[in-house]
């Protein structure tokens, strides 16, 4: 590993400040981007909210200028209105009929061309416009009323056009009329037609807004209409490009008609399909007159968008490179990053020269001594007398000198102490493992039965232990128990009870009697207030009853190897009987009070009868509460559907060594590798039954 000196750590200690100096600018920037950014994006959409708003209001004027003309025609036919059979009558004075010769004619004539000249004459914002009656209506003879004005450059004045009312031209059949008259449905409803090339008189893209002319019953006797010069509106909102790279779209989504894209590529498209732009479906804009803001990717360049729908169903929308668009704020932040970087990387040399100046020297001399102290030379003094850190370092590093040499001498001897009570460990492993049974088959001249035992401890020795003996030709005992507490003093506690239990147990008494010979021994001079938990039984191997005694120890599992044949297993009524089937079950008991726990305890022994194949397997806590990674435990559930499993996969037929190894195998796939907490001890025994 590559040393590293303490002047290089001071540096990286500032450069880090600096760093984290940096880091909040860094923060602090983003929030203001973010902030201007969003100003940014509120400034172009109030602009462009501002100038459609313009627009909006021309269409608004439009509109409410179509209606008005439209009141008025209306009030013009109602002074007009024919007889019921849709002529004036023959009794009317012939000055009153507006469409006969003469003077009358005259007077109508022009009462109808002053409301039109009049009414544009005073909207300039239209090119024209007027009122155009159905087929007959105001006269039963007459099949094209119309009153139409038009500003006249020519002129510079508001004129009537008479030719729309002659044969040559029949406006009823015009799209704009059809339209208008199809769609109307209100006597203050308004509609707009599709952009169409007038060449009529302006040569020009234009857009007509109508309203309805009703009578007294409802019925459309009439339109009105006011004329709009699309280019002029185009050029408008075209001048609207707030930076260098932005363009414009003017459309008519009903209509799917594009008026006006001013971007570079896509210039001329007047009258096509907005599916000819490739963009278009990307927009986003609501029904609503709000400016609505999105953004798409179009050949390479992202594009924030702003729309907004006019009155009419015309969308206005300016496209602007989000490049342009915050081109403002990335220049600022361009120049903040570099002179924050020049800032930071003139401080850092002028550390640099501090450290070398006030702190390399000092360093030199400590490394120089620390070195020699390093090389085995702990007579060494470090001479520096300064009255700062370094020199008060240096006296600690004399100090350390002799402090170290005491700390070898000491920890060399506890080390060889360390090394003698392993040694001692081992040996007591050894010692405790030679006092349990290990030696299999334990009885290899006697058939009648088999027997297998393990135990592993959680430290190097442990409080669990086993036992398994002839009292005599005809009697086994067998022993489990679990000694409260770990290491030395739960193994010499274990040593004490093991042999206490063995030694009364050979003296011929029954299984309550030793535990209560045993319970009143362990009690005298318990000061530790250690416990035992254990369990006693008698197996007379030629009858296969089984005399047991239980002092507060996990109750043992017993398979039957035979389907219950109505025999009571258990005396006393304390025990039910046993399932039909061949699986392990707990053998149910009331258990007893540990040993070493109170000397007058009485303890009662129970009895069962094993027939030939029966097994018992008798284990410690150390099985049941074992523990994964998750801190769960392995629990009497997990056991009893472990020993079942194992006895159906060998139906009864394997090896007790082979059963024992496979529920250990079995805990230790559960752990998952963690550690082991308590002493696993583990005993299996079957009876095969047969006379001595």
């Amino acid at each position: 590993m590559v040393a590293i000196s303490i002047r290089i750590k001071i540096l990286a200690i500032v450069l880090g400040f600096f760093v984290l100096i940096a880091a909040a600018f860094a923060v602090y920037s983003v929030i203001t981007t973010a902030n201007y950014r969003q100003l940014r994006t509120d400034e172009v959409s109030g602009i462009v909210a501002f100038e459609s708003e313009r627009v909006g209001k021309v269409i608004a004027e439009m509109e409410r200028n179509a209606v008005d003309l439209a009141l008025m025609g209306r009030q013009f036919y109602r002074t007009f209105a024919m007889s019921e059979d849709g002529r004036f009558g023959d009794e009317r004075p012939e000055e009153l009929s507006p469409f006969s010769t003469g003077e009358g004619h005259n007077r109508h004539e022009e009462l109808g061309i002053s409301i039109s000249v009049e009414n544009f004459g005073a909207f300039l914002a239209a090119v024209g416009g007027g009122i155009w009656y159905e087929p007959y209506a105001l006269d039963a003879d007459a099949k094209r009323v119309c009153y139409y004005a038009f500003y006249d450059p020519a002129i510079d004045a508001v004129r009537h056009d008479p030719d729309f009312q002659t044969e040559e031209y029949d406006y009823h059949t015009q799209m704009w009329y059809l339209t208008i008259s199809a769609e109307l449905d209100g006597k203050h409803a308004v509609v707009w037609t599709p952009p169409y090339f007038d060449d009529t008189g302006t040569n020009a893209l234009m857009t007509t807004v109508g309203a309805g002319i009703y009578d007294d019953a409802g019925q459309l006797v009439g339109i009105s209409t006011v004329d709009w010069e699309i280019p002029s509106m185009v050029d408008r909102l075209s001048a609207i490009k707030p930076t260098a790279g932005s363009f414009v779209l003017l459309a008519s989504p009903k209509d799917d008609y594009i008026i006006s894209d001013t971007k570079d590529n896509e210039a001329d498209m007047t009258g096509q399909s907005l599916l000819t732009i490739p963009w278009y479906n990307e927009l986003r804009f609501a029904d609503d007159d709000t400016v609505s803001i999105g953004d798409f990717t179009h050949d390479g360049t992202r594009y924030i968008s702003f729309s907004r729908m006019f009155g009419n169903g015309w969308l206005f929308s300016i496209q602007i490179p989000a490049q342009e668009i915050f081109s403002e704020i990335e220049t600022r932040n361009n120049q903040f990053t570099i002179i924050i970087a020049g800032s930071f990387l003139v401080l850092l040399v002028f550390t640099a020269y501090l450290l070398s100046r006030l702190i390399n020297r000092p360093l030199r001399k400590l490394t120089l001594g620390v070195s020699e102290l390093g090389g085995g030379d702990l007579d060494k003094q470090i001479e520096i007398r300064s009255g700062d850190e370094f020199g008060t370092l240096a006296a600690a590093f004399n100090k350390m000198t002799v402090d170290l040499k005491e700390s070898i001498e000491l920890n060399v001897r506890e080390r060889a102490e360390k090394e003698r009570i392993g040694a001692e460990l081992n040996v007591a492993t050894q010692i405790q493992s030679s006092m349990l049974p290990c030696i299999f088959p334990a009885f290899p001249h006697r058939e009648e039965f088999d027997i297998y035992a393990s135990m592993q401890p959680a430290k190097e020795v442990g409080g669990d232990f086993y036992d398994f003996f002839l009292i005599d030709d005809h009697t086994l005992a067998v022993v489990m128990a679990d000694v409260s507490g770990k290491g030395i003093p739960a193994a010499l506690f274990m040593v004490i009870t093991k042999t206490l239990i063995q030694n009364t147990a050979l003296s011929g008494k029954r299984p309550e009697v030793v535990f209560g010979i045993v319970n009143k021994m362990l009690c005298e001079n318990n000061d530790a207030n250690m416990f035992v938990t254990a369990f006693l039984g008698y197996l007379d191997i030629p009858t296969g009853k089984f005399t047991f005694v239980n002092a507060g120890h996990n109750p043992p599992l017993i398979r039957s190897a035979a389907p219950f044949n109505g025999e009571l297993r258990i005396e006393n009524g304390e025990m039910s009987a046993l399932s039909e089937d061949s699986g392990f079950e707990w053998l149910k008991v009331k258990v007893g009070f540990v040993l070493a726990g109170d000397e007058d305890t009485f303890y009662r022994q129970h009895e069962i009868t094993l027939n030939p194949g029966d097994e018992l397997f008798l284990y410690t806590d150390g099985v049941t509460e074992a523990v994964n990674n998750d801190q769960k435990l392995f629990g009497d559930p997990r056991l009893l559907d472990t020993a079942n499993r194992l006895a159906a996969d060998k139906q009864g037929m394997s090896s007790l060594q082979w059963f024992t190894e496979s529920i250990k195998r079995e805990i230790d796939i559960f752990a998952e590798g963690a550690e082991q907490s308590d002493d696993i001890t583990m005993l299996a025994l079957r009876y095969i039954g047969g006379q001595v």
